[in-house]
């Protein structure tokens, strides 16, 4: 969250920035918030006094000034019990004031106002800038198919390698049992960028997949993405607390960080898991309900760093030209886009980049990576500090990534690398791993 501090110094900026990034003003009511806080530094200046007076009376033996002193006991109680209450509304507010966008972040209202920042083509690489531009402008400069394409859903189901139909079955819509080669592709390009992570002094880990709702408050999931959490009943857990299914290891990643004080020496700490992830979709009902573009279960390897202030520039560039190496070493044309005002992503986010690959038999970019820097905000929240060898103290700086969101690739592989035949091409760079050279129907 931001400091309450910065909001007085900054109204102006921190009441525009929330009015582009499209957030409820009624919830991030900067004016409420700030009154609240006056009140709420008088009444402490107030409740200071009467603890010294209450101090001052309670070191006498006299019957009066003990008499006094209770008095004053039941007088603090009942301002300390409206402290806490204005301190309840003012966080209540403070959790939904966004973060202050980067300088160079596009306003705009939604996605169509996100700007090409990079293009890349397998047979072309980049794209010259003055070639790209804002929204989907770009897209007629994209490689297409020389026959008519099937997407992922009919290629999966020719190939006998993605079966929605029994996944329906067992647990509903939007999910997917893979099998066979599409597995293979999975663990193939796991494989690819956990080595590279690895090589990159990348910390591997594995993460809790529940997690308490403070974690989710401190990552900005919670308050604006309550809804595409799942929460556990509470009867059926151990220790009465609430749990939720994370929807992102980024979550219980950086949560490892929670009230700890990290040296210089240990900064940037960066931090890879390979999980599965869990995600209602609502408000996209209705909307890619069809194959595995947008499920409620799908499995990521994601990248996040703790960092100083001074690394975060850095570390963000360091995890889009990962994401970039994937994409290239799999040759699969995409773009990198600067996300907007109005489409930066969860209230932590103060720059954010996406990744999207171009799916050529139905002709759209798709997001398959986003890169994240969320400066303090999510420290601050978590309680992540650092304190550097010459004394200097502050929260520590957060950068996450979407290493990869497996089935997106898989769903790109299939539809882009697909022959006229039916088959699908393996890239070149999986074949090690698959041990084969070609996808082809299998019963």
């Amino acid at each position: 969250m931001l400091d309450i501090k910065y909001i007085r110094e900054n109204k102006e900026k921190v009441v525009k920035n929330t009015a582009n990034r499209g957030v409820d003003s009624n919830k991030a009511d900067v004016e409420k918030l700030l009154s609240i806080y006056d009140n709420y530094h008088n009444l402490l200046v107030e409740i200071e006094n009467l603890r010294s007076e209450r101090n001052k009376y309670s070191k006498e033996n006299k019957e009066e000034n003990r008499e006094k002193g209770k008095e004053l006991k039941i007088e603090l109680k009942g301002k300390e019990d409206e402290l806490n209450r204005l301190e309840g509304e003012m966080n209540q507010i403070l959790a939904w004031i966004p973060n202050i966008l980067s300088d160079d972040t596009p306003i705009g209202k939604n996605e169509d106002d996100n700007v090409d920042v990079k293009v890349w083509l397998p047979d072309k690489g980049y794209l010259e800038q003055t070639q790209l531009g804002k929204g989907f402008e770009v897209a007629d400069k994209m490689p297409r198919l020389s026959f008519k394409g099937k997407d992922h859903v009919e290629l999966g189901k020719t190939l006998n390698i993605i079966d929605i139909e029994q996944s329906a079955l067992v647990s509903g819509s939007r999910f997917c049992y893979l099998k066979k080669d599409a597995v293979l592709l999975q663990y193939a390009i796991f494989d690819l960028l956990f080595s590279e992570l690895i090589k990159k002094n990348f910390t591997p880990m594995i993460v809790p997949l529940l997690v308490k709702e403070k974690v989710l408050f401190g990552t900005s999931h919670f308050p604006e993405g309550y809804s595409q959490v799942y929460k556990l009943e509470k009867e059926n857990v151990e220790d009465n607390n609430q749990l939720y299914l994370v929807g992102s290891s980024e979550p219980p990643l950086f949560a490892y960080g929670m009230e700890k004080r990290f040296k210089e020496s240990e900064l940037p700490f960066k931090m890879c898991a390979f999980t599965s992830c869990f995600r209602s979709e609502v408000g996209s009902w209705g909307k890619d309900v069809k194959g595995i573009k947008r499920v409620h279960q799908f499995d990521k390897l994601e990248m996040d760093v703790i960092c100083l202030p001074e690394q975060t520039d850095k570390i963000f560039e360091e995890l889009i030209s990962i994401n970039e190496w994937l994409m290239q070493s799999l040759k699969l044309p995409y773009r990198v886009i600067q996300k907007c005002s109005g489409d930066a992503g969860y209230n932590a986010s103060h720059k954010q980049y996406d990744v999207e690959v171009w799916r050529m038999p139905v002709e759209e970019f798709m997001e398959t990576m986003t890169d994240t820097n969320t400066t303090d905000y999510q420290a601050r929240r978590l309680n992540i500090r650092y304190q550097k060898n010459n004394g200097d103290k502050g929260f520590c700086y957060t950068v996450n990534d979407t290493g990869v969101a497996m089935g997106r690739i898989i769903l790109a592989i299939l539809e882009n690398y697909q022959q006229e035949d039916g088959s699908v091409i393996v890239p070149e760079v999986l074949r090690k791993w698959m041990g084969k050279d070609k996808i082809v129907k299998n019963e």
